[in-house]
């Protein structure tokens, strides 16, 4: 046995920290003397080299080591080596995608790109067309992603991430589906296949309420109940529909379905970290940390359990070692940009959320941090500008109809068309929290306590929160009418004893006598109004309200 089969034994045998050793013995060698080692034997030897750097994390080096492979590769095949080998070549389409594995795990996006693009197209299989499809999906390069997630479906019709990927941009489901399904023999059971496709054309689509609907109807289906995938699919539609309640219950059905789930599992810890959920969100934690540290999901989720206990810190640096293993996980990214306002680090916040809407436009969540960090700048007209492209973006619904009103409630002089697209939000959604917070932040502004009591006793008629009562507690106050203002605010703190501006109404209705209160609630008032523009950062009820609702605060 020759050193060179020696080298093969050891790499097929995975003991790549020995190939390195030897192939690196061998091939100084070789260099000193080329008859030592024939050109085919000296490519291999160096593709096996690579390999081995690769898999021992030096993929630079390994990079280097493909290439020059490529190089000899390149004098071969014009002939001008004639001496024979009896070991078996890695092809050079091969060696050129692992040169490419190297250049993204660099970080190096756009060298990988070119090393793929220069293999000729007739040469690139099903995994080269999808690496190149990925990669010019994440840069923005539509039309060549399409071609090349098309390419892949003609060689593999079932390889559904690339059917996904055609439906993100904009390819219409039935082409999708005929791409995919054609490849099936007549007579197959495609029922079940068509609705998979048909619920992702839908999320793609932005038609959320027919995506949960589809997903539904295959979670109710014998065979595929309790199905992982399909609950994960439904358990985002859920999410991006901004029901994040039945999100969180489908999503804990996935992970208790298969507790070594990873797939949107950093949407359920941000669901958890947003209501609050500190127990469950330290158990996800923990539980995904023991699956792998190397991926970034149990980073994000350690990272917005931190933030939940007031670590903000410690959540940036969680979320940071999320994008070191994934510069494009949008959960990090998220959660770096909310810790970072966590700390007053505006500024700094507002990249990783234009990062965010690069890669997903349609995320709600991203939108919403971006106009709350311009807000927090005192920048209205980018905030403005902001809710306006969310707007355009997502479509009418509550939740955008919300935050166009709440960036108009900035200006004193927008109170009246921030309630209108507030009443808008609330016809389409009348049970939508967030618009009826912002709506009596402003009529607080407005002194509409009649207005503000009728909108806050019809709430409390459907639904009961802590903040509704303390509201209502606020506006009865207002009124004079002090025994059921001090009902309300009991009613509080009994739902949430740490709500402070329920204590404080409760201890200054005790303190004050009758005469008194009507020159405290004056003054409160004038304060109000006496504020930078009508609404100061730091006392601005409107954005405290929606910081609030969002889960910034």
């Amino acid at each position: 046995m020759e050193f060179c089969d020696h080298v093969k034994l050891l790499h097929s045998s995975e003991l790549y920290d020995d190939v390195k050793i030897l192939a690196s013995l061998l091939l100084c060698m070789s260099d000193h003397n080329s008859d030592l080692v024939s050109l085919p034997a000296k490519y291999q030897l160096l593709v096996y080299y690579g390999d081995a750097l690769y898999h021992t994390q030096e993929y630079k080096k390994a990079e280097v080591n493909y290439n020059r492979a490529i190089h000899i590769k390149k004098a071969i095949n014009k002939g001008k080596s004639k001496t024979a080998t009896n070991m078996e070549l890695v092809s050079d389409v091969e060696v050129r995608y692992r040169i490419h594995l190297c250049h993204c795990r660099l970080k190096q996006y756009r060298e990988a790109i070119a090393v793929l693009e220069g293999i000729n197209s007739k040469q690139r299989n099903a995994k080269v067309n999808m690496a190149l499809a990925k990669q010019y999906h994440k840069m923005g390069m539509d039309r060549a992603a399409i071609t090349a997630y098309k390419e892949v479906t003609r060689e593999c019709p079932l390889a559904l991430e690339a059917a996904f990927g055609l439906l993100l941009l904009g390819v219409k489901g039935a082409e999708v589906a005929a791409l995919v399904l054609h490849g099936l023999p007549p007579g197959s059971n495609t029922d079940w296949l068509s609705s998979v496709i048909r619920g992702h054309a839908f999320t793609a689509g932005k038609d959320y309420t027919s995506a949960i609907a589809t997903f539904k109807r295959l979670d109710s289906k014998p065979l595929l109940q309790d199905s992982s995938e399909v609950l994960c699919n439904l358990g985002e539609a859920y999410f991006l529909n901004g029901d994040y309640g039945q999100a969180e219950n489908t999503l804990q059905r996935a992970h208790m379905q298969d507790p070594l789930l990873l797939k949107n599992m950093a949407t359920l810890a941000f669901i958890y970290a947003r209501e609050r959920k500190t127990k469950p969100l330290e158990s996800l934690a923990t539980e995904l940390m023991s699956v792998t540290d190397l991926a970034a999901q149990p980073w994000v989720a350690m990272g917005y359990y931190c933030r939940a206990t007031r670590k903000a810190n410690k959540a940036v640096y969680f979320a940071q070692k999320a994008c070191s293993l994934n510069d494009r996980c949008i959960e990090a990214l998220l959660l770096k940009g909310q810790a970072l306002i966590d700390l007053k680090k505006f500024y700094d916040a507002l990249p990783h959320y234009r990062e965010v809407l690069r890669l997903t436009p349609h995320l709600y969540e991203a939108h919403k941090g971006l106009v709350f960090c311009y807000l927090a700048t005192h920048r209205t007209r980018e905030a403005v500008q902001a809710a306006s492209a969310a707007y355009k973006q997502l479509g009418t619904s509550a939740r955008t109809l919300t935050m166009y009103g709440c960036v108009l409630g900035k200006e004193p002089l927008s109170l009246e068309r921030a309630k209108t697209f507030l009443e808008k939000a609330l016809k389409l959604d009348p049970m939508y929290l967030d618009a009826v917070y912002i709506m009596i932040e402003i009529l607080t502004q407005q002194q509409q306590w009649d207005k503000g009591v009728e909108i806050l006793r019809n709430q409390l008629h459907h639904q009961s929160t802590c903040r509704l009562h303390q509201m209502l507690g606020d506006f009865l106050s207002h009124r004079g009418e002090k025994q059921e203002a001090m009902d309300q605010y009991s009613i509080a703190l009994s739902l949430d004893s740490t709500n402070a501006r329920a204590r404080e109404g409760l201890k200054r209705i005790e303190k004050n006598s009758d005469g008194g209160l009507e020159s405290t609630y004056e003054l409160e008032v004038e304060d109000v109004e006496g504020s930078e523009n009508g609404m100061d950062l730091d006392n601005s009820d409107v954005e405290s309200a929606w910081s609030d609702i969002s889960g910034y605060s």
